[in-house]
């Protein structure tokens, strides 16, 4: 197993606890599993299939396959792949004049549809959009997260309907042993914070993560708001904003990390777990929250529908007001054990890594 991405060390993500627990669940089945680094691929040790993650960063995906190919062993390929088009929107409005115009022209939502669709248009010439068409035709298997994610993945890259012949839907999960009974509340964080019935957001403090949105949604509404999640060094003047305006809002709390046994006591404290991403595929923590009962508020991009149905409800990022509304709704809404017996029989890791080893069977013959 190799994810692309060379910053995935210093910066987890959810591409890196995806090969971890991708990895435990098929050493469990009985598969040895070796993780390397895209920078050590020199003597490998003999292997049957070699697992590639991570399409974003096409530059480094292509370096693993060219790495990988001279071995002539089938490559499986998890793309992890969503498009940031109406992210680069928000960007492009305030920082150029010919996006700014067109903006108070059209209204922001419909200049946000007109630059997607012309930078859907100019892809094609880009050579990066190239290298990302080829890593997907080459790959012997590809291993999307959703099906809305290959729905993207053909529409985005021009694929032939031969594609849908090598894909194996493999759905992200939780780790059901830590969930399978409802947890305990942390006395831990009861004793540091005294906080219950909170609005919760754990992940990396990012603009994609958008916590200054949520901050900003609910700014002056009296619930407690708790982030759990590191600030990475590039990301440090947007850590400095969201701080700032939590100070002026008041009543949030910043905590820089947690190991993840320590997490289910937390979402079994908080009232709605709020991710109002940019884009989630479909955002692990959310699942994590859901198996232990918490109400579900989640971005409108990426492939959350497949994942929570009609059992959460949805904000778009850019839309304060819909994150606001959103999260009001989930806090009058009774709890119901619906969405987490729903996570708990659909998405596993154990579910995961029986699909993969199958994927694995299939590039094998």
């Amino acid at each position: 197993m190799v994810n692309s991405r060379p910053d995935a060390s210093e910066s987890p993500g959810g591409d890196t606890v995806q090969i971890r627990e991708t990895r435990t669940a098929l050493e469990r089945l009985g598969v040895t599993v070796s993780v390397r680094d895209p920078a050590r691929l020199q003597e490998l040790p003999p292997y049957d299939v070699a697992h590639v993650f991570n399409l974003q960063m096409p530059e480094n995906a292509a370096g693993v396959f060219e790495a990988l190919r001279p071995l002539g062993r089938p490559i499986v390929f998890s793309p992890v792949y969503w498009d940031l088009l109406a992210y680069w929107f928000e960007s492009a409005s305030r920082e150029h004049a010919r996006w700014r115009w067109p903006t108070r022209l059209l209204g922001r939502e419909r200049a946000r549809r007109v630059y997607v669709r012309w930078q859907a248009r100019k892809a094609p010439r880009a050579a990066f959009w190239h290298m990302q068409r080829r890593l997907l035709n080459e790959a012997c298997r590809i291993l999307p997260n959703s099906a809305a994610e290959t729905d993207l993945l053909r529409r985005t890259f021009s694929l032939s309907p031969d594609f849908a012949t090598k894909v194996d839907v493999v759905p992200n999960g939780v780790d059901a042993r830590l969930y399978e009974h409802p947890p305990t509340p942390s006395r831990w964080f009861l004793e540091q914070y005294g906080l219950r019935e909170f609005v919760l957001q754990v992940g990396t403090v990012s603009p994609v993560k958008n916590q200054l949105g949520l901050i900003e949604a609910l700014f002056d509404l009296p619930v407690p708001l708790v982030f759990i999640g590191h600030t990475p060094a590039h990301m440090a003047d947007y850590g400095r904003q969201c701080r700032l305006r939590a100070a002026a809002r008041g009543n949030v709390v910043f905590i820089d990390h947690l190991p993840a046994p320590e997490l289910p006591g937390i979402y079994a404290l908080a009232a709605v777990h709020a991710l109002p991403s940019w884009r989630e595929t479909p955002g692990l923590v959310s699942l994590e929250a859901a198996a232990c009962g918490c109400r579900i508020v989640t971005t409108s991009t990426g492939s959350t529908r497949d994942y929570f149905g009609e059992h959460a409800w949805y904000c778009h990022p850019a839309d304060i007001r819909s994150i606001r509304e959103a999260v009001q709704a989930a806090l009058q809404a009774p709890r119901v054990n619906t969405l987490r017996d729903h996570v708990l029989a659909n998405f596993t890791w154990r579910r995961a890594g029986e699909t993969t080893l199958a994927a694995y069977e299939r590039a094998l013959r």
